[in-house]
């Protein structure tokens, strides 16, 4: 049977577009989804103001990015279904209950949920708050109620997570594991342990990721944040770095510094995924600031944003340091 030439056209512009999609650098916008305060009462429990903002105003984003891009666009939304929501809010479920419409909406536009976990902890005596990067067996229990939350919920399993604080333990990772999460988006190359507000007690320390690699990696609870050939899953993507450490709002600094690190330090190198985060209870100081530099970087050749999953993905087994 003979085709059209015009049926050839279509055909070959078709592998054409495959081909440019899978050439194209996929880039991970993490959403972090927060109530709006970090210092809580247990009776404070309310809307999450901030995230039903930062939902009012995305639709825009995603159509301009998409017109910049030329394809889909597509967000990975981290949510907090932790010990600290269940003790405030009554459930850890609580997010996706009372935004179970808006998230409905997401997952219909292609983008992807995923768990955000941090470790706080209720001082019975003190009557308020502390983060606990100590006590490994609480930071599992942390992963663990976040995990059975997501999965009452939505009804399948959780396949994405990111540590809330840049911390995540050799628990957690045993955790994520055990349960079968494929990618993790907490490592941030080139960050050293931060100190946290002055108001916020704590006990333990922050990780150490000077030593981390840039790249996708593979690693294990006794070696991270370094990579190691004998861990299994979940696979780690790093977050955004230049010669000069980034934190995860890099996406919040001025236009021009923004758009100077990527020229300079990231895009020449070609990271196999570029991964970017912003907060619901923050984002909104600085919209015109986030939106623009997302604008700028989605003018860059061939970027796509994609699904944390979707990025884990497309990852062949040499784009993996292990």
């Amino acid at each position: 049977m003979r085709i059209a030439p015009t049926s050839r056209a279509a055909a070959a512009l078709r592998t054409l577009e495959r081909a440019r999609r899978r050439s194209a650098l996929p880039v991970v916008l993490c959403i972090d989804v927060e109530p709006d305060d970090r210092i809580l009462a247990e009776d404070e429990g309310g809307p999450w103001l901030g995230l039903e903002r930062f939902l009012e105003r995305i639709p825009a984003v995603r159509s301009r990015l998409a017109e910049l891009t030329g394809g889909p666009v597509a967000f990975t939304w981290f949510l907090r279904m932790d010990p600290q929501v269940e003790r405030v809010w009554g459930t850890a479920q609580w997010a996706a209950v009372e935004y179970a419409e808006s998230l409905g909406h997401l997952v219909a536009e292609g983008d992807e949920l995923g768990l955000h976990t941090h470790t706080w902890r209720w001082d019975p005596q003190e009557g308020r708050w502390f983060a606990d990067f100590e006590d490994e067996q609480w930071a599992a229990h942390c992963v663990h109620t976040g995990l059975d939350a997501y999965e009452a919920s939505f009804g399948r399993s959780c396949a994405s997570h990111r540590g809330g604080d840049v911390f995540l333990s050799p628990a957690m990772i045993a955790a994520l594991a055990e349960r079968g999460v494929g990618v993790d988006l907490t490592v941030e190359p080139g960050r050293p342990p931060d100190p946290l507000p002055a108001e916020e007690r704590h006990r333990g320390a922050l990780p150490d990721h000077r030593g981390a690699p840039s790249q996708p990696f593979r690693s294990s609870p006794a070696r991270f944040p370094a990579a190691d050939g004998t861990g299994g899953p979940p696979t780690f993507i790093p977050h955004l770095t230049s010669p000069a450490p980034i934190s995860r709002r890099a996406v919040h600094a001025s236009s021009a510094n923004f758009a100077l690190r990527l020229a300079a330090g990231i895009l020449p190198r070609r990271p196999r995924v570029l991964a970017i985060a912003v907060r619901t209870d923050t984002a909104l100081r600085s919209w015109g600031t986030v939106a623009a530099n997302l604008e700028h970087l989605a003018r860059h050749r061939s970027i796509r944003f994609v699904t944390a999953s979707a990025a884990a993905a497309q990852l062949a087994v040499s784009d993996i340091r292990g």
